[in-house]
């Protein structure tokens, strides 16, 4: 998630580029207390995107050699970024196999193939004619990690070049109220397609604190 930490991967996951800025004027964060905030960021930027999409997504992954059930951020930080490798790395062994993401939705789940953001990119290319609905049924498994990955199906095309002409997620107004503050204004900007400097005047006029590292320590 690009770790602020940035999902927009780079080649990383989203939220660890956006937690790098963050952190960057909280330097005497302690590493148990890094891991502690990245772990808020990502279990807020699933919430986020549960409540923008009406969709949970669950990364799973759990080692065939040593049975280790790895976080979700462990499964995004065992990606090689090697477009056709689809495998993972066990933290404990190291192992390399394939993870899964479990979406929930509408009373029912299912499992789905978890790609990292370079197999989603290397992928889009053909898909920039269909709209979200449509390219979420015949790609199912890619739309899913491209949301988790890069926030929007729009931020993605970006990343190669191409303006994804269609709209994807409607009053999200509504729906980041109550992230405003718990995340970055990046953050929250990309998973609703929006600008940063918009969530940030909207945050503003709330009279809700910007997002710090430590703020997320006492949640």
């Amino acid at each position: 998630m690009s770790l602020e930490f940035g999902m927009s991967l780079s080649p990383r996951v989203t939220h660890e580029c956006s937690l790098r800025h963050e952190l960057r004027h909280e330097c005497l964060i302690t590493l148990e207390q890094r891991h502690e905030v990245q772990n808020h960021l990502f279990t807020t930027r699933m919430e986020l995107l549960e409540a923008l999409r009406g969709e949970r997504y669950t990364p799973k992954a759990q080692c065939p050699r040593c049975h280790r059930e790895l976080t979700s951020l462990e499964i995004i930080s065992g990606f090689n970024q090697d477009p056709n490798d689809f495998t993972t790395r066990c933290s404990g062994c190291s192992h390399r196999f394939e993870p899964i993401i479990i979406c929930f939705g509408k009373g029912s789940s299912v499992e789905l193939p978890f790609y990292c953001s370079n197999q989603c990119l290397s992928r889009l290319g053909e898909a920039q004619h269909l709209a979200p609905d449509a390219l979420s049924r015949k790609e199912p498994a890619i739309f899913r990690s491209v949301i988790i990955h890069h926030g929007t199906l729009k931020a993605a095309f970006k990343k190669i070049g191409i303006d994804y002409a269609f709209e994807e997620i409607l009053d999200w107004q509504s729906k980041i109220m109550p992230f405003l503050g718990r995340m970055p204004d990046t953050v929250i900007a990309e998973c609703s397609g929006i600008s940063a400097k918009r969530v940030g005047t909207i945050r503003r006029k709330q009279k809700i604190k910007r997002f710090f590292a430590r703020s997320a320590l006492s949640e």
